[in-house]
């Protein structure tokens, strides 16, 4: 079983190749390009939103409080 950091690091290396394999099938015509759009789009704003309320957990953890 790999650990995190070769987890992370894996990840890391294999972006660019990532980019590489997508723009075979980005470029194939723009219908395409905007399906690729929407999807990064969708997942950026999930990473985004679990990145909001797992902050805000923490913050609460430590006892932070906002005043309203």
């Amino acid at each position: 079983m790999a650990t995190l950091q070769e987890f992370v690091t894996r990840i890391v290396t294999d972006l660019p190749e990532m980019g590489r394999l997508f723009e075979g099938v980005v470029t194939q015509d723009p219908l395409s390009a905007v399906s690729a759009a929407v999807g990064a789009l969708f997942v950026f704003a999930a990473i985004g939103a679990l990145g909001y309320l797992a902050f805000g957990g923490l913050l609460d953890l430590l006892g932070a409080s906002s005043t309203r």
